[in-house]
């Protein structure tokens, strides 16, 4: 379920459990001649809003359903003899007993689902974490620097109105978009004079690296892999696999602004980091040309000031 749609179920879902114990009991009370067979249909809104919404919820809405019926048989006990009204009774208290148990076992299922979840989603981020830590032991002078286009990448993308999952995905893109790199020797990442074809060739092979060391991952990074393969992609189509424009996945675009913001202003073997206002020349520069002019002026909106993070030439 996505973020957005999970935060409508959580506003309406107890609504539209409601709607369904009422259309239940329209159905039961006015449509079905044997009644007490058909009470086992309140088990279906009631399951289900406990699956979805949680234990306490799906309580509710079963206690929501036995005050229903007990209501309804309370007023229609005149039709039945003294005999039978017992016997009626006792039938209606063990059937609302069985829904409220089963509403909290299948409550307590969701609740136990959630805690996992948020448990891997821990887990998952750490292991980002590492992995990005681990992608810039490469290379010493670049220590930090994929945590750092990742902050700059989301950023950017939140100042876009993006939804919530694809500014994780844009955060982990950022994570991870040199993650080819742990495959290019050392000697072409630190060399300080140009490089020579087969140098540059291996350079700019870090992408595919990357691409195939996401796509093992499986589907859990599926959303991620463009912007690994695509990061290196300019405005104009003159980038590493010549996309152009609007074909270029926009999370590529961001990383591509965020990632050559923190390669400008940090220093490196070769030269010395160039200031904030240096860097943001650069990129304006290049709007139109190597980067997509929209997110260009997203970006010299939202870092007129240089991110509190940013390193300046050592």
């Amino acid at each position: 379920m996505s973020t957005r749609l999970a935060r409508w179920w959580h506003v309406s879902g107890g609504l539209l459990v409601l709607l369904g114990i009422v259309s239940v009991t329209g159905i039961i009370n006015f449509f079905v001649v044997n009644q007490r067979a058909f009470l086992n249909f309140y088990y279906l809104p009631v399951v289900v809003g406990a699956y979805l919404l949680g234990r306490w919820r799906g309580v509710w809405s079963a206690l929501l359903s036995c005050a229903i019926v007990y209501v309804m048989a309370f007023m229609s006990s005149a039709k039945f003899g003294d005999g039978q009204a017992w016997m009626r009774w006792l039938d209606l208290i063990t059937w609302g007993s069985f829904l409220v148990l089963t509403s909290y076992v299948v409550g307590s299922l969701y609740d136990l689902k959630e805690a996992q979840l948020r448990e891997l989603q821990h887990a998952y981020r750490g292991v980002l974490e590492i992995m990005s830590k681990f992608i810039d032991s490469v290379d010493r002078y670049t220590e930090n620097h994929s945590r750092r286009v990742a902050d700059i990448a989301v950023v950017i993308a939140r100042a876009m109105q993006l939804p919530a999952p694809e500014i994780e995905n844009i955060r982990v893109g950022g994570l991870l978009h040199d993650i080819g790199k742990i495959d290019v020797s050392t000697d072409v990442l630190r060399k300080a004079s140009g490089l020579t074809v087969d140098e540059t060739e291996e350079m700019r092979g870090h992408v595919v690296k990357g691409e195939a060391l996401v796509r093992s991952v499986g589907g859990i990074l599926k959303h991620v892999l463009p912007m690994v393969a695509y990061h290196h992609e300019r405005w104009d189509g003159t980038g590493y696999k010549g996309l152009i424009g609007e074909n270029i996945p926009l999370g590529a675009r961001i990383i591509a602004v965020a990632d050559t913001y923190d390669a400008i202003i940090t220093s490196r073997a070769y030269r010395p980091g160039r200031s904030h206002d240096e860097a943001l020349a650069i990129i304006r520069s290049e709007s139109g040309r190597q980067f997509d002019p929209r997110v260009v002026d997203v970006f010299l909106t939202a870092f007129a000031e240089p991110p509190a993070e940013s390193r300046e030439a050592a």
